[in-house]
This record gives C-alpha cells, structure tokens and sequence, in this order.
C-alpha cells in the first residue's frame, strides 16, 4: 500500500474559484484554469465552446474516476484493456428546496478485450465502483445506473 500525505494531498487537489462578473468563475484546478458559467437554477448566461457549467464537472469527475481505477484494477486483475470509454451522463431533478440536484448518474463502460477475460468483467466493474473515490463520495446521495458494453479483441 502506498503512503500517502494527505495535507499535501488536499493542496494538490484543491480548486479556487474567483467571481469574473456575470456569474462567471475563473476556476483553477492547479496550472489548469476553466471558464465556469451560472449553473442550471441560475440559467446559464451564454453556451460559448470553451465554457462549462458546475453540472458537468462532477459527471467528468466521476468518468476519469472510473477509468483510472479501472485501468488500475484491470492490471492487478491481469485483465488485458485493449481500449476504454466511460461516459457519465447526469439526470437532473427538482430538490425540496426548489433548485436542482443530480437524481441519477447513468454510467456507460465501453471496453475492449481479449474474448479470455470477458468472464472477469462483472468483476472489474463491481470493483471499480467501489473503489472509484467521486463514486464513494456520492453514494447514498445520487444513483449510480452502470451499463457495461464488451467488445472482444
């Protein structure tokens, strides 16, 4: 098991997020800077192609959480990944208090693989779930709908 600091962690993973006006952020995540616009309940101010919204950030969150661990989990499985897609597609709905909230997540895995590993799938998956820390931190707070789509190489 690797050591980890996690106060060093906590630093490389933070993001700051300034106001820019018009309820725009200029969000930095290290020496990565995003465009970030009004989310949903406030509509969006514009649907510029170099800006995101707050409602995206944690579908791609979770899809490189998924491929990560994944691709983590395969080679301790000695699974042998020819090529990987995941696709985090968010459902919105209404919360109590009249604003949204992610109902459900519906997860598409699209993997290649030899046809002598299709039996170690369900397996890889399960695992990925459960180890994918964004899958952790949303559990019992938004569903999680997985398709798994196998091609053999």
């Amino acid at each position: 098991m690797v050591d980890i600091d996690f106060n060093a962690a906590a630093e490389l993973f933070a993001a700051t997020s300034t106001w820019v006006g018009d309820g725009r952020t200029k969000t930095k995540l290290g020496k990565i800077e995003l465009e970030v616009d009004n989310p949903l309940s406030v509509l969006p101010t514009n649907s510029e192609e170099m800006i995101t919204w707050p409602e995206q950030l944690l579908p791609a969150a979770l899809a490189a959480c998924f491929i990560t661990t994944m691709t983590t989990v395969s080679e301790k499985m000695r699974i042998n990944l020819k090529s990987l897609q995941v696709t985090a597609k968010p459902l919105l709905a209404r919360d109590n208090d009249g604003g949204f909230k992610f109902d459900k997540i519906f997860i598409t895995i699209e993997l290649s693989i030899p046809r002598e590993d299709r039996p170690k799938v369900e397996r890889l998956v399960d695992l990925t779930h459960r180890y994918c820390l964004i899958s952790k931190a949303i559990k019992g707070n938004v569903e999680e709908i997985i398709e798994t789509k196998v091609h053999d190489v």
